[in-house]
């Protein structure tokens, strides 16, 4: 876990984690598409949410598998015969909730870690507003700094265990099954 941060590899699942939110961009594009005219009412609201759904659910799981394979280097394979779009859908809706909390994790893990391993050189400076954050400014300061330095190590960790999990389940949904896979 010391080592996570300084390593090639971690960065790459980092990269990875940070280029997923896929979904939310479908999820926002969507609710745009789908706001009322200037007229108050969208009669096509129906049949576009089911066009953006099928879209998604088509070209979801390729994008997974490049993001997957020129970030990370691993191969998800291609799924053949039925339920492809099911299945797509599933995984949309698996991916949207993982990639969106994943790259919330790596933004904040970014903002933390600048901000409280930079605490000691600017938290010294007195607060105008008493909840400042502890009795003494050594304190707040030594408080700051050790949540920076256990993000700093916790939260790569976390992010490359996570991702793969996340290949193992995009393989099971998106990926070949042990019968298609070329010889």
């Amino acid at each position: 876990m010391l080592r996570a941060p300084f390593q090639l590899t971690t960065w790459r699942h980092l990269l990875f984690a940070a280029l997923g939110p896929l979904g939310f961009a479908a999820l926002e594009g969507t609710q745009f598409a789908l706001r009322p005219g200037p007229g108050g009412q969208n009669s096509h609201n129906g049949l576009l949410l089911i066009v953006v759904v099928v879209a998604v659910a088509l070209i979801g799981p390729g994008y997974e598998r490049l993001r997957a394979r020129l970030v990370l280097g691993e191969e998800i394979g291609r799924r053949r015969g039925r339920g492809r779009i099911g299945r797509g859908a599933l995984f949309f809706l698996f991916n949207l909730v993982l990639t969106g909390v994943m790259f919330l994790l790596v933004a904040g893990w970014v903002i933390v870690s600048i901000r409280n391993l930079s605490y000691p050189i600017w938290g010294w400076a007195p607060y105008p507003d008493p909840a400042w954050g502890g009795p003494t400014a050594f304190g707040a300061v030594l408080l700051h700094f050790s949540a920076g330095v256990l993000a700093f190590f916790l939260v790569p960790w976390a992010v490359v265990r996570i991702n793969h999990w996340q290949l193992g389940v995009d393989r099971k949904l998106i990926g070949a099954r042990a019968d298609e896979i070329p010889s």
